[in-house]
């Protein structure tokens, strides 16, 4: 790997390094290692970058630590990896690096519902990002705040968020963070206009949503276009008669599974979409959180029953994943649930 340089210098992370840390990381996601042996291998990655004082290696390694902490719902291990990052990416005079290590703790503490302290973040992360002229940064920052400020009921100030992330994305060389940034905006679009009850907006909204994703074919951003479909078809109670004939041929329906158009229509197959997606990508939070969703749907289609059951479930998860909001929220959904 590099050779070492002296802490003057401004560092940036040396590509072999970058290599060899996303095998561990990619070898994560795709199972083909387990998670202890990918956190030991970044571990004794970083280890090497220190004897080296390899700074921005090492916060390489503590971003992909928090990331893997993050997708499986352990919060504040991943705040104090990011942290440890940012710090380490200071120390090296990367600021691109701190930047968007900043947005990573800003869609952290977003997740722990500490609201004002990730908007914070993301309008540190989006003035710094503008400032050295980062344009993914940008477009990932609005967006996130976008989703922020529809927990928070600001509505209006979340579409204009998610409509300029869309606008930076479109800008964006690489084609992967560019489709992943716009189907993420526009599956808050989607929520949005179902806030404001334009059901057909939403639709359109999630459609165009499920077929970015697909194109990008991540499935952790899959799961998130199945949920929202999932809830958008929820609000609509059938499967347009317009429907693009993409979404019936191959944008909705995994290549292997035989769905008909009436099964198309119903929430629940996107929905379990959305959990074999997040399983596959071991996003046990989102899987918890659809769950949720789920029971949400059932409910408002009077399977009261089954309903209680998926709140009973995520609640059970949550709790496991030390998710204590979510699994209250979900407790008393439950209840509310039996007590119809």
């Amino acid at each position: 790997m590099q050779q070492s340089m002296t802490a003057a210098q401004p560092q940036v992370i040396d590509p072999e390094y970058r290599k060899a840390c996303l095998a561990a990381y990619n070898g994560w996601k795709d199972g083909s290692i387990q998670f202890k042996a990918a956190l030991d291998q970044l571990q004794e990655y970083e280890r090497q970058a220190a004897t080296e004082q390899q700074y921005a290696n090492q916060g390489y390694s503590q971003t992909l630590l928090g990331m893997i902490y993050g997708y499986r719902a352990e919060l504040d291990m991943s705040i104090r990896h990011f942290v440890r990052a940012r710090d380490l990416f200071e120390r090296a005079k990367n600021p691109e690096q701190v930047v968007r290590t900043t947005m990573n703790l800003g869609e952290t503490y977003r997740l722990k519902g500490d609201f004002p302290r990730a908007r914070q973040y993301f309008n540190s992360a989006y003035a710094a990002a503008t400032e050295f002229g980062i344009l993914t940064t940008q477009a990932y920052a609005a967006s996130n705040e976008g989703h922020l400020l529809m927990a928070m009921g600001q509505l209006e100030q979340a579409r204009e968020k998610f409509e300029l992330s869309i606008e930076h994305g479109k800008h964006i060389a690489e084609t992967d963070a560019s489709l992943e940034i716009q189907s993420q905006s526009r599956q808050g679009l989607a929520t949005y206009y179902l806030e404001v009850g334009d059901t057909s907006a939403a639709w359109k909204q999630a459609v165009e949503s499920l077929r970015l994703s697909r194109e990008q074919g991540n499935p952790l951003m899959l799961g998130f276009a199945y949920r929202t479909m999932g809830e958008v078809l929820t609000a609509l109670g059938e499967l347009p008669k317009d429907t693009p004939a993409a979404v019936v041929d191959d944008a909705a329906v995994p290549q292997d599974a035989a769905a008909t158009n009436e099964s198309l229509g119903d929430p629940d197959m996107f929905f379990q979409l959305a959990i074999q997606s997040f399983s596959d990508f071991k996003a046990d939070g989102e899987t918890a959180r659809t769950i949720f969703q789920q029971g949400a749907s059932l409910l408002k289609r009077g399977q009261k029953v089954t309903a209680s059951r998926k709140f009973h479930q995520a609640m059970l998860m949550f709790t496991k994943l030390g998710m204590k909001d979510d699994a209250a929220k979900a407790a008393q959904a439950q209840m509310d649930a039996q007590a119809l």
